[in-house]
Parts: structure tokens; sequence; C-alpha cells
């Protein structure tokens, strides 16, 4: 006999939005890491003398394991949840980090920085944090991807000067080791004691709404979803032939070429532009802050307009950004024209992050999300292992960015179409009731 259902009080304090402060400062520390190289090559040039082209081959490798891997996180996260893998992530992150402090051989950053970075971002990073967005949040799922994203931003601007001013200081191989030190005492115990795996953990409801009592439908529902196979072949084989599915992959492609060519090289452009060292990792502080903004605010757009929408908006912001970046060297460098690019990049590539991962959650949101997200990053990955270096590649040859420049501005307008085909589907599927 089935159980009524009784409202119980409104929660004041919503846990959710504890889950969303972690990921913020989690995502900070984790994906930084990641961006952090592009700081870290200035020293690695200077030092070893190693190409553009190889160091950008190792930051690809890195994009690489990661793409690979997190479609087999996805996996192990719908089954065993956040709590169980996630730690994992940060503890690998520190590790490495704390052992750049015997890099001597392009082949340790390779491994490090490649493979055992790697996989650490694939366990705790942009993609699982946005993968459990859907189990707390409905309504309100954009804006919160988007504060949860931001932390990204607020990593880029705090974090990146704060490791150029270590190396200034102490010199690369100690700034490598108190950044992991940070990560392996600070972050990674907060990821573990804080984390839950869902709402019903802490007696709430998603969307901060009041918990309910179980009905027998309810745990008929559990029960069917307990039986999907999560497998990663039969999610691929599944979503195989649904074009939303492929729409979103050039989508998160495009993205991923475009944020880590730029990230991988934006410290090096500046400094060839006449920028000092300092004044290039302020730009990518910039960049950061203003990614920080966009991420909250494309995510209120989204959901004020629709997430598709609110992408193609900050896909179009991007491209007016690079478009802008490529004519700094014409326009006699200075900071205004770098101003202005940090703005409307920032902008952009802030929003169209929050709202392209709040929509991917809206068409594919179920017991298999987590590996469908981990599709969308291979997708990422591919873009972050053609992107870096193939631009370091083409400097190397010509001296210019106007090449990979250029295919970023084509990958990201095709986007924009996806991203209101996208749209198009959101509006004509029946919409999801909070559960």
């Amino acid at each position: 006999m089935a159980t009524t259902p009784q409202a119980q009080a409104t929660p004041r304090l919503y846990y959710g939005w504890i889950i969303v402060g972690l990921g913020f400062v989690t995502l900070a520390f984790q994906v930084v890491y990641r961006f952090s190289f592009a700081i870290f090559s200035v020293p690695f040039v200077q030092e070893f003398g190693w190409s553009r082209g190889l160091l950008g081959s190792a930051f690809s490798l890195a994009l690489f394991v990661y793409a690979v891997s997190s479609p087999y996180v996805g996996s192990l996260l719908e089954r065993k949840g956040p709590r169980a893998i996630m730690p994992w992530g940060c503890f690998l992150v520190a590790a490495a980090s704390l052992a750049g402090f015997f890099i001597n051989s392009i082949w340790h950053i390779f491994f490090l920085f490649g493979i055992v970075g790697g996989i650490g971002l694939a366990l705790n990073g942009f993609a699982t944090n946005t993968a459990i967005m859907p189990r707390w949040f409905v309504q309100k799922r954009g804006r919160a991807t988007g504060i949860t994203l931001s932390g990204i931003g607020i990593g880029i601007l705090v974090l990146s000067p704060m490791i150029e001013r270590m190396i200034d200081m102490w010199g690369w191989r100690l700034a490598y080791v108190a950044y992991g030190a940070i990560v392996l005492f600070i972050i990674t115990p907060a990821s573990y004691l804080i984390m839950r795996d869902r709402p019903e953990d802490v007696g709430q409801a998603r969307d901060g709404l009041p918990a309910r009592q179980e009905t027998d439908n309810d745990v008929v529902d559990t029960a069917e979803k307990a039986t999907v196979d999560k497998s990663v072949r039969s999610v691929f084989l599944t979503l195989k032939g649904d074009y939303r599915f492929w729409a979103m992959m050039f989508l998160y492609f495009a993205i991923g070429f475009n944020n880590n060519t730029i990230i991988s090289q934006i410290q090096l452009y500046f400094v060839d532009v006449g920028f000092s060292m300092t004044a290039a990792a302020l730009v990518l502080g910039a960049v950061g802050f203003l990614r920080t903004i966009g991420s909250v605010s494309g995510g209120w757009l989204g959901d004020r307009i629709g997430r598709g929408r609110g992408t193609a908006v900050s896909a179009i912001l991007v491209n007016l950004g690079m478009i802008l970046l490529l004519l700094i060297p014409f326009l006699g460098g200075g900071l205004f024209p770098a101003f202005a690019f940090v703005v409307i990049y920032g902008f952009g590539i802030g929003g169209m992050s929050a709202c392209g991962s709040a929509m991917g959650g809206d068409i594919f949101e179920g017991p298999t999300y987590g590996v469908i997200v981990g599709f969308t990053e291979i997708c990422y990955g591919l873009g972050g292992v053609v992107g870096p270096p193939l631009a370091g590649f083409f400097f190397d040859y010509t001296k210019s960015y106007v090449v990979p420049f250029s295919l970023i501005i084509f990958f990201i307008f095709i986007s924009i179409v996806a991203a209101l085909v996208l749209q198009k589907s959101l509006v004509q599927q029946p919409e999801k009731s909070p559960a």
C-alpha cells in the first residue's frame, strides 16, 4: 500500500549550495593546475630550451588522458557516487605538483603533468563537478553551474599571479611544491569531508524543496534506475543515433579547442607583443576574473532565455574577443585593447561554459548522465589535444598565431549554430518536473 507524501519544513540552508561552494573552491585549484602550465612554460623554455611545440604536446597529453578517462570516471561516478572518487582527483593533482620539484627532463613533464595530472583532473575537475549538478538542482541549474564554474575564473585571477610571484621569489620548483601542499593538506580533505552524493543523504530534495516521505512509486523508480546499464559502451550505442548528442560533442570540441589553445599560449603571446611577464600574468588573471562574472551572469541568462540561446550569445562574445586579440599587434599593443579583449572574451567564455554545461543536463539528465558528460569531455579534450601543439608549431614555423586563432573563430561560429539547434530541441521536449 502506498504511503502518502508529507511535506516537511523547507530547509533553512540547502546543502546543494554547500556543494556548489565546494566545487567553486576545488575547481579553482584543480583547473588552475592545468592552466598554470602556461606560466611554468616560460621558465621551462628559458632553463631547458624546450620548444613551444614540445611543451604544447605535453599539455595536450594531459587533455588526452583527461578525455579518455572521463567516460569511465563518469560511469564510476554514477555507480559509486561522487564522494568515493572525487577526493582522489585532488590527491593526484597534489602528488603531481609536489613531484614537480624533481623535473629535469621533458619526459618528467609528460608523465607528471600529462598522465598523473590528467587522471586527477578527470576524477575531480570540470566534468565531475558539472555532472553532479543535476543531482542537486533543476530550476536553478544554470546559476548553480555558473557559480561552480566561476571558481575556475577566480582561480585564474587569484592563483595565476600568485604562482607567477612564487616563481619570481622562490623559483619554479618550490612554487610547484607550495601549490601541491595546499591541494594535499586543504583541498583534498575538504573534498572528502564536505562532499555528499545526493540531497537525500542530508534529508533534503533538489532545489532546496521540502523533503518528502518515500512512496511505493519512488521505490519502483529507484529500482528501475538501478537496472540501467551505465557502461560506456551501452551508453554510446544508445546515443549514437541522436543528433543532439553529436551537436553537444561538437560544441565541447569547440570550447576545448578555444580554452586550451588560448590558456596555453596567452602568456607567451602577450610577452611577444611587448608585455612583461608580470603584466601578461595579470592579463591571464583578468580573463579569469571576467570569466567568473561571465559564468554567473551567463548561467542566469540561460535560466531566463533558454540555455541554448545563452550559449549562442556567449559564443558571439568569444568570437568578438578573438578578433580583437588578433588585432592587438596592429593596434600598437598597449593596455586598452588588452583590457577590451579581457572583458569581451572573459564574459563570453564564462557564459558559454556555464550555459553549455547546464544545457547538457537539461537534455540528457538521468542515471547515465555522468557517462554522457564523460563523452563531452572526450571532445573537449580532443580540442585541447589538437589546439595547443598546433598553435605552438604554427608559431615555431611562422612566428605568428594568426592561423590557430582564426581556426578558433571558425569553430566557435559553427558552435553558435549547434547551440541554436539544441535550443530548438529543448523547446520541443517536455519539461522535467523537480524530483
